[in-house]
């Protein structure tokens, strides 16, 4: 994809984009400007040959939304009477995480990752890792005994931020560096902000989940409420900003996709709100009927992630629900 190409046939011209670009940085929370200050020129330049950047993007990302995941998973098992199954899926998402915390240093055929050479986004990945290891070991705990006490959950509220943090300040990295003449800024924006929304998915029902159970911080609810709002922003910005990133055919799969998680994102914010308003005693029931509405939206951003890969390695857009 030419750059200038993708930069003249927006959806308003580079200044309407600049303005996107701004605001989703203070969205990001400031993120993506700090990840600049860590990255040499040489570094950037290093990159121009890569091919693998759609996919490093993908993945790093995802690793935001794995981290959640794995910590919602032993929340609901905290709550249910039968916590087996859910301590299964966090093992396996930890599991899916440490893949791809080893592939996106050392390189990883299956994933389609070439090993990493960039000095700033290896210390980067091994300052997310370093933040993860407390926080991953505390959900290893859970696992290992078969049951979920308070003191893991304190842990998990304590150390879900930290290790969020720096994996994010990763990405915004990993997208600063890769992109180029053949993956654009816009391109790779887009692939981040959609992954992030994958996050979101999970985040929000771990933070509901934290927050009947009475053990997370006295923000919770707040910071419940702002991620609900960062989600509609993103949404909006990704359908804004789609037209002009992917020309002709290839943006009409990404548009269908996005109008139709509209809905499905309607009805998890109002299970959500629903759920922050109830003081019934069925928690468990109400908190797997938002996860379940959150697993679906979860199925449809990660296609929408998909196509926006695709589209950025040039590749056919052949992806199913």
């Amino acid at each position: 994809m030419n750059k200038n190409s993708v930069n003249r046939t927006g959806y308003g011209g580079m200044e309407s984009f600049q303005k996107l670009f701004k605001r989703r940085a203070l969205l990001m929370g400031g993120g993506v400007f700090a990840s600049m200050l860590l990255v040499h020129p040489r570094d950037l330049l290093a990159q121009a040959e890569r091919s693998d950047g759609p996919r490093r993007i993908n993945l790093s990302g995802r690793q935001r939304m794995l981290i959640q995941r794995a910590g919602k998973f032993v929340c609901l098992a905290y709550q249910n009477p039968d916590p087996a199954p859910l301590l299964a899926a966090a093992a396996e998402t930890v599991a899916l995480h440490q893949i791809a915390e080893a592939g996106l240093k050392d390189g990883d055929d299956e994933l389609g990752l070439e090993p990493e050479t960039n000095a700033s986004v290896l210390s980067a990945l091994t300052r997310a890792n370093n933040a993860f290891s407390p926080y991953g070991q505390t959900i290893r705990d859970a696992i290992e005994r078969r049951r979920v006490e308070q003191a893991h959950l304190q842990a998990i509220s304590d150390l879900n931020g930290p290790a969020l943090a720096e994996m994010d300040a990763a990405v915004n990295l990993i997208e600063r560096v890769y992109k180029s003449a053949e993956l654009s800024e816009q391109m790779a924006m887009l692939i981040n902000i959609s992954g992030r929304q994958r996050m979101f998915t999970q985040r929000l029902v771990l933070l509901l989940c934290l927050s009947r159970s009475g053990l997370a911080s006295p923000d919770t609810r707040q910071e419940l409420f702002r991620i609900m709002n960062r989600f509609s922003i993103s949404l909006n910005i990704l359908n804004r900003v789609t037209p002009g990133a992917l020309k002709d055919a290839k943006s009409q799969p990404v548009i269908e996709r996005l109008n139709s998680v509209q809905g499905d994102w309607a009805a998890l914010r109002e299970l959500i709100s629903t759920n922050t308003r109830s003081t019934g005693t069925q928690v468990t029931g109400d908190i797997l009927d938002v996860d379940k509405q959150a697993e679906n939206l979860l199925k449809r951003m990660n296609a929408i992630v998909l196509l926006y890969e695709e589209a950025a390695a040039g590749r056919e857009q052949g992806y199913e629900d």
